[in-house]
């Protein structure tokens, strides 16, 4: 059975060091290296592939001391990395890997971790799950009225010539009926993008926060957005959309999930 899962990475730091405060790019190399001490062909396949990723990745959290425009990770200190997974393979992988490197020093940008433990279970933290694609569908609401939280910078592509930098409804939902219909062995009706215009943005409080990549930078959208679905909608259009905005917690929004952007839940 196709399962999803939503990680908490636990690390403690080996020493202080200074890193820069966009770590998305880092985190994604420490997460191939993990991977490649399972399988170095897995770790290639998923950097060289120019489809959808199988996966999400967050920056780095937890305690750090402000030095001008970086950050300095603290000696011995708790950090995480909230990893998600839409397919079960590279799950196992990870959790693989993470059995190899147990004892092994793990690097992001400058700073030296060591692997703590990794949190699966939502009693455990709030960004942890983990459940079938069946039963995502399958247990989720008719609610008309959604409400997504967006916990890291996120941005949408459109025509590949510009940046959206508003949760529009076609693109927030377009994003989670690609990558459902992607990895999902459930499909949904093929007409759903059809009825994704009609979705309203009905609330926002969202600002706005620039990441530094190396070479160049994003700008990307925080906040809170509530959703209302037309009073005309039948059950399984609604059945679906809920389905989609559960969805998010996995497979988060817009463009560069695999770099921290884009990490999303729903607030119900």
């Amino acid at each position: 059975m196709a399962a999803l899962y939503a990680t908490l990475l636990k690390l403690k730091a080996d020493g202080e060091a200074i890193i820069s405060p966009t770590q998305g790019y880092h985190a994604y190399g420490l997460f191939l290296a993990l991977i490649r001490q399972s399988s170095p062909k897995m770790a290639d396949e998923l950097h060289g592939s120019d489809s959808m990723k199988p996966f999400t990745i967050s920056p780095l959290q937890g305690k750090f001391q402000r030095t001008g425009k970086s950050l300095k990770v603290v000696d011995a200190s708790e950090y995480s990395i909230r990893l998600t997974f839409l397919k079960e393979d590279v799950f196992a992988y990870f959790m693989d890997a993470v059995f190899k490197a147990a004892s092994q020093p793990l690097r992001l940008e400058s700073a030296i971790f060591h692997i703590d433990h990794v949190i699966m279970q939502h009693e455990d933290s709030p960004f942890c799950h983990h459940q079938s694609y069946e039963e995502l569908f399958t247990e989720s609401a008719s609610e008309r009225k959604v409400r997504l939280q967006f916990l890291s910078p996120t941005v949408f592509r459109s025509g590949g010539k510009r940046n959206v930098l508003f949760p529009e409804a076609s693109l927030a939902f377009g994003s989670y009926l690609s990558k459902w219909q992607h990895f999902s062995p459930v499909r949904v009706d093929e007409h759903a993008a059809e009825f994704l215009e009609q979705i309203i943005v009905a609330r926002y409080k969202l600002n706005t926060r620039i990441l530094h990549f190396n070479s160049y930078q994003e700008i990307g959208f925080e906040g809170e957005c509530t959703f209302e679905l037309p009073a005309d909608f039948d059950e399984d259009s609604l059945k679906t959309i809920n389905a989609l905005a559960d969805f998010a917690f996995y497979c988060g929004t817009g463009a560069k999930t695999t770099m921290g952007m884009g990490q999303t839940r729903r607030i119900k």
